[in-house]
């Protein structure tokens, strides 16, 4: 059984509008996904100063020296209401 071809159908009224929403839809999917991408660059960039901002600054900070006067001693002791910590010269 052999079946005719159908003939080409011609394009109607509304094949060149839905043509140019899909090329629209898939220009804004385009730019969406760039806006994506430069969001999250300039995120990565901002995050990279500060985290380079702090190693400055910790670099830069004054030290803190230990005190010499005499060396300490903790000691702690259990009481009724917990654990108490004191400090106490060697």
């Amino acid at each position: 059984m052999m079946t005719a071809a159908m003939p080409a159908q011609e394009p109607g009224p509304l094949d060149a509008l839905f043509a140019a929403l899909r090329a629209g839809v898939a220009a804004l999917a385009g730019i969406a996904v760039l806006l994506a991408v430069a969001l999250a660059a300039v995120t990565a960039a901002v995050v990279g100063v500060l985290i380079a901002f702090a190693a400055v600054a910790l670099r830069l900070r004054p030290r803190r020296r230990a005190r010499v006067q005499g060396a300490e001693t903790l000691e702690g002791r259990r009481t009724a209401a917990g654990w108490v910590v004191e400090v106490s010269p060697r």
